[in-house]
């Protein structure tokens, strides 16, 4: 297999989507949901998203080839290859920038901050503590299910990994390659979720120079607490701008009329494509600027002719966090773990791509599971504990408003 070719994404894309129409047409509830939320008013994002998703793992699947045949993880030769990797994920978090940025926009004071914080909290947790569960009996399972570490220091560890940080469980090596490390841009996402109250008060509801100045301070610190245990980088943090900028693009009428045009989806192909090629990692400025005017035409609405509308790619984008957060799992189970149980020498193209085939169609069923059957659910008990909190808090309020009279 020639990890530079690009058709091999492109055959990965196809079987994925593939898949995802088969699951359309024989599962009721999938036509359903995407019926539900086909109104959405970003629907150009929920489509961008299944296309970013999968791209991370086409990305992961690359990576995993050159280390079953050199035994070193390393960056793929061709930028196309290594941009599936970062530039999805650089886009990714340009989508949280620009839909919570916008929302601040839009509400102002009115901002829900309690809803926020457990909407965030019940949409991360739900998948991440099985696939947690699972990276931690698979490692004890791997070595017979000795303890090698003091009770403590494991203690220690999955406090860790509540957290998104990775530690080698148990004296496992790379533990965190079980899951492709996938959880690095969860602490990003994490601290954009802290910062964002503060920074809304410094650019938003704009206070005295007092509290902009202990805003930006309480920002600093989160960086630095955040930071302590995932060395966040701010090259990293930057790609967060350009869904701020898309937030502000939106509200420019002209800006907003342009972006919907031919020429606009165009040029947002052009600057996608040459981000794609002419450089191999992500976040540094030239492919920073690129993939932002990239992403303001799409979140302006444009369709890219059509590339983001189809139901498929639609119901890829619902199920994205299952397969960005699931994908490293079912890569290494199917790809390394399953050529040893049958004896099989994955370093061998004839074998490695009936594996990926494979592991691509089992990605999508079981991200469209899960999606299904955890990720919504959870959601769905974010609602309800905050109707309790509302409840609760409504309820109090009355008995102190009966005290004081």
């Amino acid at each position: 297999m020639n990890e530079t070719n690009p058709l091999i994404a492109l055959a990965a894309y196809l079987l994925a989507i593939v898949s995802a129409a088969l699951l359309l047409r024989a599962v009721p509830k999938i036509a359903r949901h995407l019926q539900h939320s086909g109104e959405s008013r970003y629907a150009s994002i929920d489509g961008l998203r299944g296309y970013l998703a999968f791209g991370v793992f086409v990305h992961h699947l690359v990576i995993t080839w050159i280390f079953l045949r050199t035994g070193v993880f390393a960056f793929p030769p061709s930028n196309f290859y290594s941009m599936l990797g970062q530039g999805s994920v650089a886009l990714f978090f340009m989508i949280t920038g620009f839909l919570f940025w916008n929302r601040l926009l839009a509400q102002g004071r009115q901002h829900d901050w309690l809803a926020f914080g457990i909407s965030r909290v019940f949409r991360l947790y739900p998948l991440y503590l099985p696939l947690m569960l699972i990276v931690f009996v698979t490692v004890f399972h791997l070595q017979n299910w000795e303890l090698k570490e003091p009770g403590a220091q494991l203690i220690k560890q999955i406090l860790a990994w509540l957290t998104f940080d990775r530690p080698d469980i148990n004296q496992y090596p790379q533990t965190g390659m079980l899951i492709s490390n996938v959880t690095w841009t969860l602490a990003y996402e994490v601290f954009f979720y802290l910062a964002l109250p503060l920074a809304g008060l410094v650019f938003i509801y704009r206070g005295n120079w007092l509290q902009v100045v202990l805003c930006l301070i309480g920002i600093y610190a989160l960086y630095q607490v955040v930071g302590w245990e995932h060395s966040l980088k701010k090259h990293f943090l930057a790609s967060f701008l350009g869904g701020i900028a898309a937030a502000y693009w939106i509200r420019r009428p002209a800006l907003l009329a342009w972006s919907r045009t031919r020429l606009a989806g165009f040029i947002a192909l052009l600057a996608l494509v040459i981000a794609f090629t002419a450089f191999n990692r992500a976040f540094k400025t030239a492919p920073l600027l690129l993939l932002t005017l990239f992403f303001v035409i799409v979140a302006s609405g444009n369709n890219l002719f059509g590339a983001l509308k189809p139901r498929s790619i639609r119901w890829l984008g619902e199920i994205s966090y299952s397969t960005y957060l699931l994908h490293g799992f079912v890569l290494w189970l199917m790809v390394q773990r399953l050529p040893l149980m049958l004896h099989l020498d994955a370093t061998q193209t004839w074998v490695y791509l009936p594996l990926v085939a494979v592991c691509t169609c089992l990605l999508i069923l079981i991200s469209s599971a899960t999606f299904l059957y955890i990720e919504l659910p959870g959601i769905a008990a974010g609602k309800k504990v905050l109707q309790w909190l509302r409840q609760r808090q409504k309820g109090e309020k009355s008995l102190s408003e009966k005290a004081a009279r």
